[in-house]
């Protein structure tokens, strides 16, 4: 299982190195594909949601050791990203053996990707790579318009976007609007990142002298973020799952 892990991991490295030397918006087929499976990796390993499953399930209730919780966890990673990742390719394989809920949504033909690439470079990371943003269709009742961009209240069936922070100079914008990069900035992808960081957010240690600008917002995003999470957090804390 780790070494289809780092197989994962390693296939859309390869494939970031390649947009990095490109100029194009454009995502290439293979790229696509490289990387809707490592975000479905890495969104089936995030620790938060170890934490919101472990506490939907009432795991402390039923006197689950976190050791088992993790061990659920992994079988769980198995079966819906590492089978069907090996499998994807396997034309005898059943389609149900292939299919994995995330990746399925990135692939179809409703997403539009393209890469975003600031001059300036400016861009900043979180722990939590995939940013989910906006709604479509109708609304969940009960949710505040606002939390939609902290990824909350909306899942892989009716987020508007996607972006994904691979670097200072360069995001993908996966949208189900085909000129919704044209309407992104920096301080838009940053706000994301932000918002849907869970544990934590970084930049080097010259962004805040090249980007005084974009500086001098980060402390009002973190604010605002630490007083929203308290909702939907269901406890977490970083470093503790259970």
């Amino acid at each position: 299982m780790e070494a289809a892990m780092g197989d994962i991991e390693g296939q859309a490295a390869t494939v970031v190195k390649e947009l990095v030397q490109r100029r194009e918006r454009a995502v290439p087929e293979h790229a696509r594909e490289a990387l809707a499976w490592l975000l479905a990796l890495q969104w089936q390993r995030s620790r938060f949601l170890r934490h919101v499953v472990s506490q939907s399930v009432g795991a402390n209730n039923h006197g689950l050791t976190e050791k088992e919780v993790q061990s659920s966890m992994m079988r769980l990673i198995a079966r819906s990203v590492i089978w069907p990742w090996k499998a994807r390719n396997d034309e005898d394989a059943h389609y149900k053996d292939q299919w994995n809920p995330l990746v399925s949504v990135l692939l179809s033909r409703d997403m539009h990707w393209a890469c975003y690439r600031p001059r300036g470079g400016g861009l900043i990371v979180s722990d939590n790579p995939l940013c989910m943003s906006g709604v479509v269709g109708t609304p969940p009742t009960g949710v505040p318009a606002g939390f939609f961009d902290h990824g909350v209240g909306i899942g892989f069936t009716n987020f508007r976007r996607i972006t994904v922070p691979l670097g200072r100079s360069l995001a993908l914008v996966i949208s189900r609007e085909a000129n919704e990069v044209s309407r992104m900035d920096v301080a838009a992808i940053n706000r994301f990142t932000v918002f849907n960081s869970r544990e934590f957010v970084a930049h080097s240690r010259q962004w805040k002298q090249s980007h005084p600008k974009l500086a001098r917002e980060l402390p009002y995003l973190l604010k605002r973020q630490q007083l929203v999470a308290p909702a939907f957090l269901h406890g977490y804390k970083p470093g503790i799952t259970a």
